[in-house]
């Protein structure tokens, strides 16, 4: 899969480095790291051209700002990079964000992802996934004590010594389904979307059930159709704030089309033809017309895929 959005990290995660205390520390004083800042959940982005990263003495004075640093990996020069969580930094009056003397404007990456080249905003996403994380546990989830992050911040471990339980990063499955019936498609609308907006269902893998099960059923409870022939056709990181999006094809099998209204704001059938003559790009933001969702996004890819233009 090509130009899917926060996918092909370009760094080596280097796993075996994140037990060597010593060898972590190395790279922590490296005069070649990078630091990734996140503040808050926001991202540190230089217009809609390129993630700000820190380098040389700025790179040091943010790791020692940070309430939480992580390492992400080794570019392939060897260089470390790490994010830093400078959420504790106090904002500019303008309520923007701390300024760093870095440039670049704080920003929620939802908004630019799909503008920035696909290794910014992969590693963007990366470093805004562990951040969140971190932030959300440092309590641990058995006795309830306070938790420290290990392993180059890749694991937190509990502090009381009678539970020293360990915890790792969690990514989230969710499938998202093209759902097809012949020559038509069945996409919804949410209520809090922009208004002209459609695209495929989706919705979180319950426990104890298969991925496929999880299709059938979130199809069934949003629109009363019933699928058949259930099959994976890829995955992209969907990093708010820590899922991977898990993509199917199916086949409707029966019911009828009744859109659940609490989840949903609609749902239809559309034909192939009305969608490659009306749907437009064109028409996000402007209130004037149907448009899918935006490039880079695995549900953009689906339709595109079915519509013979991926």
């Amino acid at each position: 899969m090509e130009n899917i959005l926060y996918g092909a990290l370009p760094l080596d995660r280097a796993h075996s480095i994140r037990h060597d205390a010593k060898a972590l520390e190395a790279l922590r004083r490296s005069p070649d790291k990078l630091v990734v800042p996140n503040w808050r959940e926001l991202s540190l982005v230089a217009g809609e051209e390129a993630a700000v990263l820190a380098e040389g003495t700025q790179a040091a004075e943010l790791l020692d700002l940070a309430s939480e640093v992580v390492l992400l990996g080794l570019t392939g020069s060897g260089a470390p990079v790490f994010a830093a969580d400078l959420s504790k930094s106090e904002p500019e009056a303008d309520g923007g964000g701390p300024a760093l003397g870095l440039g670049g404007a704080w920003t929620g990456l939802r908004a630019v992802g799909a503008l920035l080249p696909a290794g910014d905003a992969a590693l963007l996403g990366y470093a805004r996934a562990m951040m969140i994380w971190h932030h959300r546990s440092r309590f641990c989830g058995s006795c309830g004590a306070p938790t420290e992050a290990r392993e180059g911040g890749n694991m937190r471990q509990c502090l009381d010594a009678r539970c020293n339980a360990q915890f790792y990063p969690r990514t989230d499955p969710a499938v998202i389904m093209r759902v097809t019936d012949g020559d038509n498609v069945l996409l919804h609308r949410q209520r809090a979307w922009p208004q002209g907006q459609w695209s495929v269902l989706a919705g979180f893998v319950e426990p104890g059930e298969t991925l496929e099960e999880a299709v059938a059923r979130e199809v069934r409870e949003e629109t009363g159709v019933e699928v058949a022939d259930v099959a994976y056709e890829g995955s992209q990181p969907w990093p708010f704030p820590s899922s991977i999006m898990l993509a199917f094809s199916a086949r409707a099998d029966g019911g009828t089309l009744v859109p659940d209204q609490h989840e949903l704001e609609d749902a239809r059938w559309f034909s192939r033809d009305v969608i490659l003559r009306t749907f437009d790009d064109a028409h996000r933001g402007k209130n004037t017309g149907l448009f899918l969702p935006m490039h880079g996004s695995i549900s953009r890819w689906l339709m595109e895929a079915w519509l013979g233009r991926a």
